[in-house]
C-alpha cells in the first residue's frame, strides 16, 4: 500500500449490485436514482462513499442517459482528492474518475444511452443484475485532532405483529440501547421506529431513527452513519452532531401502507430487518506518554556541545552524531561514508514532518513525550523510524500500538502491520479481530478486510478455546 509522510493515503477496491427491475421502476423518471450500500474508509475516521446511479439522467440535458456516480460524505471539511476507476467487467466498460471532493458531493460517468441499457440484449446485466466495481484511492490531509472514535453497528428484527401494535402517532419501538462507557458513563445509542407517524403533510410514514443520549455535561459528538434494508435495496446515509442530552437523527423509511403491503417486501416471512452502521467521534482530552528509551545520559550530553543539524522546513534540531550513529544504522552509514552530510555537519529531512523528527530525537535523550497522541502520530513515528532503521523506536511504537488496539483502529492498523511487515503486531490485531467477532463488537470498516481473512476469522469463531 502506498504511504505519505504529507497524506492520508486509503486505497479501495469496492463493487456495489443493483437488481434490474429496482431500475427498470426508475427509467421515465426524472431526476430519480438508487443509492449503493455505503462502504467507510479504514483510516480516515467518517469518510462515507457509495455508488448512486441514474438511470434517465441526473438533469434535464441528461435524459435518456444512465449516469453512474461515486459519492463521497467528508469528514470535518477536508478535502479529499479521489483517482479511481469505475468499470463494468461484462460490457468492458471503464471510466477514470479523478475529483476533488469535499463536504458532502459526487463525481461520475455517462455508462451509455438508456435504450442500449435496458435492451434485452445488454450485457450490462448478468441474471438481472448489474455490477459496477470501482478500484483507486482516496487522499486527504493529516487531521490535527485527537478524536474518541467508537463503532456503531447493529442488525435489528421486529416482527410485523409488533410493528402493528405502534399504530399511534406517537408509538415507537425501540431497539436494545448500547452503552459507550468509552465516552461516558451515560453515553448510549439505539435505533427508534415508528410504524405510523404523520409526516408535515399529515401524512402517515414510518420514521427511522437513530437516538443517541449524552452526559449532561459532554461535549457534542459526530456521528456518521447508515441505515440499510436489504431487501429493498434501501440505503440512506447520514453526517449529524448530537448536541442534547437525548436526541435523534433520521429519515421517513417510506408510506404506513407500503410498509405493511407484503409487495413491497419491506417486510418478509413477517420480519422487518434494519441494519446500521457508522462511527460516533468525540474530542479527546487525554493525553498519552510515550515513554523514553535515552541514548546518552544527562551527564554525558552536558559535557558535549551537539555537533549535527537536522533541517525540516524552515526549522532545525540539534543533536550528537555520536547519538545518531547509535540509534541507526542508516545515519551511522551516512556520517561515517564522507558524504556531503558528515562533512557539512547537516542533513535536510524533506519527507517527514518537523514534529515527527522532533519526537524521534527527543527519545534519544531521554525526553519523556506527553501529548495527544493520533494513531496518524504513531504511524508516521513506525515510518520515519522504519526508514532510517532506529530498531529501538520501532519497538516503541509498536508495543504502544498495540496498547491502543481498538474496534475502531484494528483494520487500519491490520493492514499497516501487513504492509511493513509487523508480525507481532499483526498477529494481535488478527486475534482481536476473533475476539471482536466471538463477542459481537462492532469494528470499524470491517468491509476493507480482504475474504481471505475474514474466513480465517469466522473458521476461529467456530472452535472450542481450549484455554478458556
Amino acid at each position: 500500500m502506498e504511504y505519505s509522510s504529507n497524506e492520508i493515503i486509503c486505497p479501495f477496491n469496492t463493487e456495489w449490485k443493483f437488481q434490474k427491475i429496482d431500475l427498470m421502476e426508475l427509467k421515465d423518471s426524472k431526476d430519480g436514482f438508487l443509492k449503493g450500500k455505503c462502504f467507510y474508509a479504514f483510516n480516515i475516521p467518517g469518510l462515507q462513499y457509495y455508488i448512486q446511479i441514474y438511470p434517465n439522467g441526473d438533469e434535464e440535458d441528461c435524459l435518456g442517459e444512465v449516469w453512474a456516480f461515486l459519492q463521497i460524505i467528508c469528514p470535518d471539511g477536508r478535502k479529499i482528492t479521489c483517482e479511481c476507476t469505475l468499470f463494468i467487467e461484462s460490457t468492458n466498460f471503464s471510466s477514470t474518475l479523478n475529483h476533488i471532493y469535499q463536504y458532502e458531493s459526487g463525481y461520475g460517468s455517462m455508462l451509455c444511452e438508456a435504450d442500449e441499457f435496458f435492451d434485452s440484449k445488454s450485457k450490462y446485466f448478468i441474471d438481472g443484475e448489474i455490477n459496477i466495481k470501482v478500484n483507486g484511492k482516496f487522499k486527504c490531509e493529516r487531521s490535527s485532532n485527537s478524536m474518541i472514535l467508537q463503532p456503531i453497528s447493529m442488525q435489528w428484527k421486529i416482527t410485523e405483529k409488533d410493528l402493528k401494535a405502534k399504530m399511534k402517532d406517537t408509538d415507537f419501538i425501540r431497539s436494545k440501547t448500547i452503552k459507550i462507557p468509552k465516552f461516558s458513563s451515560e453515553a448510549q445509542y439505539s435505533i427508534c421506529i415508528f410504524p405510523n407517524e404523520l409526516d408535515e403533510e399529515d401524512q402517515s410514514k414510518v420514521g427511522l431513527f437513530l437516538e443517541v443520549g449524552l452526559d449532561y455535561y459532554e461535549e457534542e459528538i459526530e456521528a456518521f452513519f447508515d441505515f440499510s434494508i436489504d431487501s429493498v435495496n434501501f440505503n440512506h446515509n447520514f453526517e449529524h452532531t448530537f448536541e442534547e442530552e437525548f436526541s435523534d437523527k433520521g429519515t421517513y423509511l417510506c408510506s404506513t401502507e407500503d410498509f405493511f403491503n407484503p409487495s413491497k417486501r419491506y417486510i418478509v416471512n413477517g420480519i422487518f430487518t434494519i441494519n446500521l452502521n457508522g462511527i460516533l467521534m468525540k474530542k479527546n482530552s487525554n493525553l498519552m506518554v510515550l515513554k523514553c528509551f535515552g541514548l546518552i545520559s544527562k551527564a554525558s550530553e552536558k559535557k558535549r556541545e551537539k555537533d549535527f543539524t537536522i533541517f525540516v522546513g524552515d526549522k532545525e534540531i540539534k543533536v550528537h552524531k555520536q547519538v545518531l550513529k547509535d540509534a541507526s544504522p542508516a545515519f551511522a552509514g551516512m556520517l561515517q561514508s564522507g558524504m556531503k552530510e558528515s562533512i557539512e555537519n547537516k542533513m535536510i529531512i524533506k519527507d517527514f514532518p518537523f514534529n515527527t523528527v522532533e519526537i524521534a530525537i527527543k527519545l534519544f535523550y531521554n525526553i519523556n513525550i506527553l501529548r495527544k497522541f493520533t494513531i496518524e502520530n504513531l504511524l508516521l513515528l513506525y515510518q520515519f523510524a522504519e526508514k532510517y532503521e532506529i530498531k529501538c523506536i520501532m519497538n516503541r511504537v509498536e508495543f504502544h500500538l498495540i496498547k491502543q488496539l481498538s474496534p475502531a483502529n484494528v483494520c487500519q492498523l491490520y493492514k499497516f502491520s501487513q504492509d511493513f511487515r509487523i508480525t507481532k503486531l499483526n498477529q494481535r490485531c488478527i486475534n482481536y479481530l476473533i475476539q471482536c467477532s466471538k463477542k459481537s463488537i462492532a469494528v470499524y470498516a470491517l468491509d476493507s478486510i480482504e475474504k481471505e481473512t475474514l474466513g480465517t476469522i469466522f473458521l476461529n469463531t467456530c472452535r472450542f478455546d481450549g484455554n478458556s
